[in-house]
């Protein structure tokens, strides 16, 4: 694993590269970077064993991709706290759980439980893979939908629905763009809070779990008006900074669920596009104020203000602005 100094203002990010025909080697580079396993390996011939693993993790956010061939790859795993989603880019394999079993080949998604134990067989496989911190996603869970972060449970390995499960490959594969492909050392810390966050939701939308049945929860209650503008305050003065609904929440003395709903009162937004809106607005009048031929980088102030997706910044800036960051860059 390598560590890289950042420069001021990101965060590093550790990567990890492993290209080996020792199989024992790969099952222990697995279990050290994400989850402990007991491996047995089935191989008609050593000589055609192949294996890579590439992986970054920042503040969290973990994501590989990995090809290995020529070998069956079993492995047991125990309960763990970093639930992770996989895309199967080619080969086979089964997942077997007191939930039932999940035959898995080239284009699917899965989910393996975090919570319970399960046996894995893998021939020849290859795959995309994205880990989040659990605190992430129950903390999200609770903040969305009352549901205590203790609580969360995912109860299927399936996606709910083709359409997401084609939703969770494309940001899973972005993710893995961002930080595996691209080789980058250090990321912007709005960036890792937006990627981190988008992805807990894509996995809370994409794969079954008690908080798609929220019924039980109680009420958000009233939130004062004042509640709301303490918020924004909040957000105003902290938009350069990582900044979660739960920070936000706590700046308003409400929890996140009723400033959720007062923020649609109020504002016809959630404090997350508000949050989002004033970062756009920082980016504008950092490009509107650019003296004429600096070299003001539209990609980079994107980035410095949370965009990882620089053709999603420039829908939402035309649509804000009406233009196209370049335009204001060179009025």
């Amino acid at each position: 694993m390598v560590s890289t100094e950042s420069s001021a203002g990101n965060v590093p990010v550790d990567r990890a590269e492993l290209f080996t025909q020792d199989m024992e080697m790969i099952a222990h580079v697995t279990s050290k970077l994400y989850f402990e396993h007991r491996a047995r390996f089935h191989c008609a011939d050593p000589g055609r064993v192949d294996g890579s693993m590439r992986s970054a993790t920042v503040e969290g956010l973990s994501a590989c991709l990995a090809r290995y061939s020529g070998f069956e790859y079993d492995a047991d795993m125990d309960p763990h706290t970093g639930p992770h989603a996989a895309v199967v880019l080619e080969g086979d394999g089964v997942i077997s759980s007191p939930r039932g079993e999940l035959h898995f080949t080239g284009g699917d998604t899965f989910l393996p439980p975090p919570d319970l134990s399960h046996a894995t067989k893998m021939y020849d496989i290859g795959f995309a893979l994205v880990q989040i911190p659990w605190a992430v996603i129950s903390g999200l869970a609770q903040e969305l939908t009352g549901l205590p972060a203790a609580n969360l449970r995912f109860e299927s390995m399936s996606p709910v629905s083709a359409a997401l499960q084609a939703t969770w490959s494309r940001r899973a594969s972005f993710i893995c763009h961002e930080l595996v492909s691209s080789g980058a050392t250090e990321v912007s810390p709005l960036v890792v809070e937006e990627m981190t966050q988008a992805a807990a939701a894509a996995m809370l939308e994409t794969f079954p779990n008690n908080t798609m049945t929220v019924a039980y929860a109680p009420g958000p209650g009233w939130v004062p008006a004042a509640a709301v503008r303490r918020a924004a305050a909040f957000i105003d003065a902290h938009a350069d900074q990582p900044v979660t609904q739960a920070q936000i929440a706590a700046a308003a003395g409400e929890t996140s669920r009723a400033l959720q709903n007062a923020f649609h009162r109020d504002h016809d937004t959630t404090p997350t596009e508000y949050l989002r809106r004033v970062r756009l607005e920082r980016a504008h009048q950092e490009l509107r104020d650019a003296e004429p031929g600096s070299d003001v980088s539209i990609a980079a102030v994107a980035r410095k203000w949370g965009w990882a997706h620089l053709a999603q910044f420039v829908v939402a800036y035309q649509q804000l602005y009406g233009q196209l960051p370049n335009q204001t860059l060179r009025t």
